[in-house]
């Protein structure tokens, strides 16, 4: 019978959670925590053979302390919080959910920037107080404008896509911050990072976290930005540096922005951007739709049995 623990489900929604623990709980002996501290990871985890997570990290000391464990999922596509290298060091394998909210990302990615460009969600306020003819909001027209696309994966290739079919050019850069070329049939320009900050009237965030692109919107990315550019993070907040953000929004040296993710979950009452006009937001639920989260319970459950099989799937 396989031993299993959960970390953490603090962050998923609640129904989520139990429907996971539940098909879980069908291939052996689950534990399960809400939240679990760095320093409780080796007691909690010390006899267990596979590691499921979602944000928590596990990191060299947890690896080298766990002489038991044999495979780890992350139940999400990214997988920053989880030391790859030190896992396969150790002779343990790491899977993570690819691909299950590609669409619904990108979707709401696209929703962000029409909010900002419609404000829908607002005038529709401004008619509830009965002003019909002085809501006094101009749209911004989207065809013939130019969006800069970090990143080059499915969801940024989604979003690109739903760009292009409202008119608008396409600039990508690579994660890196190169003009590296990718093989595509999709219409943009492949440029360097200098150029997407410099020439792009929507900048949309699509890679992940890591040394190369930790607050990759920054005081010198910003300046470069046009005073018109919106702003659209549904990946990481660290890749935005939210003090140099709200110094650019609150002085109009970018327009506006619309973040899903922010630096430290939940957003502290205490973050200046909540303070701003022009900054929008959603409660890191890009992610969540009914036909996602089937998609993700269910490719759990695949890693899972594949690992039963030996036949081990979504290895990273």
């Amino acid at each position: 019978m396989l031993d299993m623990i959960l970390l953490d489900t603090e962050k998923l929604p609640h129904q989520q959670a139990l429907d996971l623990q539940c098909m879980l709980g069908k291939y052996g002996r689950l534990t399960c925590y809400e939240t679990t501290g760095v320093a409780q990871v080796i007691d909690r985890c010390i006899d267990k053979q596979i590691i499921i997570v979602n944000k928590n990290i596990l990191c060299l000391e947890h690896f080298y302390g766990l002489p038991s464990l044999k495979y780890v999922i992350v139940i999400a596509t990214g997988y920053d919080n989880v030391d790859v290298a030190a896992a396969k060091e150790c002779g343990v394998a790491v899977s993570n959910v690819p691909d299950y909210s590609t669409l619904t990302v990108a979707q709401h990615a696209i929703a962000l920037l029409l909010e900002l460009t419609n404000q829908v969600g607002y005038v529709g306020q401004i008619v509830k107080q009965g002003k019909w003819h002085s809501a006094g909001h101009k749209h911004t027209e989207l065809a013939g404008l130019t969006m800069g696309v970090f990143g080059f994966g499915n969801i940024a290739k989604q979003v690109v896509k739903i760009a292009q079919a409202l008119g608008m050019k396409v600039l990508v850069c690579s994660r890196d911050g190169s003009d590296a070329v990718y093989s595509t049939d999709l219409k943009v320009q492949f440029v360097d990072k200098d150029d997407i900050f410099r020439h792009s009237d929507v900048i949309s965030l699509h890679c992940p976290i890591n040394e190369s692109t930790k607050n990759l919107i920054n005081k010198k990315s910003l300046e470069i930005m046009k005073p018109n550019c919106l702003l659209i993070n549904t990946a990481r907040g660290g890749l935005v540096n939210e003090d140099d953000l709200y110094e650019a929004l609150a002085n109009k040296q970018i327009k506006a922005a619309a973040l899903d993710v922010v630096n430290c979950e939940p957003i502290l009452p205490s973050n200046p951007l909540l303070t701003l006009n022009n900054c929008i937001f959603s409660p890191h639920n890009a992610w969540i739709s009914k036909n996602s989260l089937e998609k993700w319970l269910n490719i759990i459950e695949y890693n899972l049995v594949g690992y039963i099989h030996n036949d081990l799937v979504n290895l990273i």
